[in-house]
């Protein structure tokens, strides 16, 4: 079976620099997204020093993770991985309800693209299913695509 987003890389990538936050919460499952960002990031062309990376204790904290990346490294978009499971988990409908409108909003009113790349699933098996899908690397092309959708503004 072929790498699902293998030949997907954009133009102008070597210009982008992308901040990542990653919650420590179900760190199986955040460090894996974290490794396929990456390793699609680099294959694309994004220079390892251009990659920032930034760890919060949980997924509540991801969105002031990334308004703080973007504040203090000034990337070209920030991506922000973690993982919430139903299962067991009685905040667990609070919590996707909270990430889904903090990230909406630091869309509407940054000026860079913010990427949801927080898996949220019934159970662990399901996360682990997703991750295997490359949840990590279409994450690092959407933020990818969505730099050079802007620099496409720009340059018209």
């Amino acid at each position: 079976m072929s790498d699902p987003v293998a030949a997907d890389c954009t133009a102008n990538s070597t210009d982008a620099s992308i901040g990542i936050v990653v919650s420590e919460w179900q760190p199986e499952i955040s460090n894996a997204l974290l490794e396929q960002a990456l390793k699609k990031l680099e294959q694309c062309g994004v220079m390892r020093e251009d990659i920032y990376v930034s760890h919060v204790p949980g997924a509540m904290e991801l969105p002031f993770g990334a308004r703080q990346m973007n504040n203090m490294m000034e990337p070209s978009a920030v991506i922000m991985f973690g993982c919430v499971v139903r299962e067991n988990n009685p905040h667990y409908d609070i919590i996707c309800q909270t990430l889904s409108r903090s990230i909406t909003h630091l869309n509407l009113h940054g000026d860079i693209p913010f990427i949801f790349g927080v898996v949220t699933t019934d159970t662990l098996e399901d996360a682990r299913k997703l991750t295997q899908e490359g949840v990590g690397a279409q994450s690092a092309l959407a933020a990818l695509k969505m730099v050079n959708m802007m620099a496409s503004l720009v340059n018209q």
